[in-house]
């Protein structure tokens, strides 16, 4: 009876039932583990080659993995529950992690096949993830936990990176980066161990591919919420890349990394619970805002690069974009639940998202690499980033145009 009560109380306080709050505890060690290394493993490849392109080529490649495999699921292993999905992703990127592990320095002559295999892993995980997410969570649910998941990862994110690069600096070269990348091999395996208690669901079932290839025109909205996503995958494979270099360029201390990576996260943290507890009626104004405070944030950079500028561009941008992403993610599983045909087919919507995130972050990458030919390196992270500013907006307007079609629906 007792642990009834604390149940109850726990799901009241946090707005979300059992099943959620499982899933939200086996993600927050996921996310730790991703919050430690992920940008010590770009900037591992960048550091150890001395070329943003093989840092970038990286990234490509893992963008390129995740459609693949992504792909590949549904055709492959369409009854494969999304519990079964979620713990072989996070084996395999526990397996990415002890390959850099043992390669160390040989794994900068690998930079592609490790970037479509670190790809698959986190393409599976995700895939998962995301389907678990629409059968889990009920509709009052939604904004309730991506407000707390956003929540926890950034003061993920304040804490691991900046431990992250604190170890970096203390140990030094190439065993630091070993400690850190053995970390999050831990975490990976930890969040494997809970996640045995994840709730059970059918598999995605067949998947029309070319129904996810070019967006369902059968739902209304899914056509604006593609292109947002896709919107938002380019600011993150464009910014998230990007911030690496400028920061490394204006300080070369991988500490430094930690320590912008700790400020912009905890500037979220906050914002983030704040646009989860915020009713649906006004989520159309919270994406405008947090779309127009990241490209504030921007016009900063354009007065120089140097760290302090970083710091405060990081702080605000911050704060500012949870508006956006939290609404915009909500917006999504709303879409799609309103498709009469949702359980059947949350396997070509889950496909076809992912296939919009990546392709933006891929456009993103290769956009920069081709300015790399004609511009600095500085200027063409600026311009990319300028242009994921100007792309934010549109998202804002189209995932409003989304959510206020719901409501006239």
């Amino acid at each position: 009876m007792t642990g009834k009560n604390s149940d109850s109380k726990l799901a009241s306080l946090l707005k979300i039932g059992r099943p959620a709050q499982r899933l939200l505890a086996s993600s927050g060690l996921v996310f730790g583990g991703f919050a430690t290394s992920t940008v010590f493993v770009s900037l591992f490849f960048y550091v150890a080659s001395g070329s943003v392109d093989e840092m970038a080529l990286y990234g490509l490649g893992r963008y390129v993995g995740l459609i693949i495999i992504s792909g590949i699921i549904v055709k492959v292993f369409p009854q494969s529950s999304p519990r079964q999905l979620f713990r072989i992703g996070l084996i395999l990127t526990a397996a990415f992690y002890l390959l850099i592990i043992v390669l160390r320095t040989s794994a900068v002559g690998l930079v592609v096949p490790l970037g479509l295999f670190n790809g698959a892993a986190a393409g599976i995980y995700w895939f998962g993830n995301n389907t678990l997410a629409f059968d889990v969570l009920s509709p009052d649910e939604r904004s309730h936990y991506y407000g707390l998941s956003f929540a926890i990862m950034s003061i993920l994110n304040v804490a691991m990176p900046l431990a992250g690069g604190l170890i970096i600096s203390r140990v030094g070269g190439e065993l630091g980066y070993v400690c850190v990348f053995g970390v999050s091999l831990v975490s990976f395996c930890l969040a494997w161990w809970t996640s045995r208690k994840l709730q059970t669901s059918t598999g995605v079932g067949a998947v029309s591919m070319r129904h996810a290839l070019i967006v369902p025109p059968r739902q209304r909205g899914w056509s604006f919420i593609w292109i947002a996503i896709a919107l938002h995958g380019f600011k993150q494979g464009g910014a998230d890349l990007g911030m690496i270099v400028l920061v490394e360029l204006a300080t070369h201390s991988s500490s430094d990394q930690g320590i912008y990576v700790s400020i912009a996260s905890l500037a979220g943290v906050a914002s983030s619970v704040i646009a989860g507890r915020l009713p649906p009626l006004v989520r159309g104004r919270t994406m405008w805002i947090g779309a127009l405070g990241y490209g504030m944030a921007l016009i900063l950079l354009l007065f120089g690069a140097n760290f302090a500028i970083l710091l405060v561009y990081g702080l605000v941008s911050g704060f500012a974009y949870p508006g956006l992403m939290v609404s915009l993610s909500s917006v999504v599983l709303d879409v799609i639940a309103s498709d009469p045909s949702a359980a059947q087919l949350r396997g070509e919507y889950v496909l076809s998202r992912e296939i919009a995130t990546n392709v933006g972050r891929i456009v993103a990458i290769s956009l920069l690499i081709g300015l790399m030919w004609f511009l600095s390196v500085t200027a063409s992270i600026l311009v990319v980033l300028c242009v994921a500013a100007i792309f934010q907006l549109v998202a804002a307007f189209l995932g409003r145009h989304a959510s206020h079609s719901l409501r006239l629906a």
